[in-house]
């Protein structure tokens, strides 16, 4: 592999592990995997990008 190709796949990796650790460690963890827990942390994650969306074009 190219040194270009190698520091460009690193960095997306990167980027896709951020998109999802970052809600993960922020939230809740559900302790069941129970629909209602399940739905509440899918929830939360989502909410988490919505709000994290929202103040970066605010702040542009």
């Amino acid at each position: 592999m190219k040194i270009g190709t190698t520091i460009v796949l690193v960095i997306v990796l990167v980027v896709i592990a951020l998109f999802f650790l970052l809600p993960i460690l922020s939230g809740n963890i559900p302790e069941d995997m129970s629909a209602t827990e399940i739905g509440h942390f899918i929830g939360g994650f989502a909410g988490y990008w919505r709000e994290t969306l929202k103040s970066v074009f605010s702040a542009l």
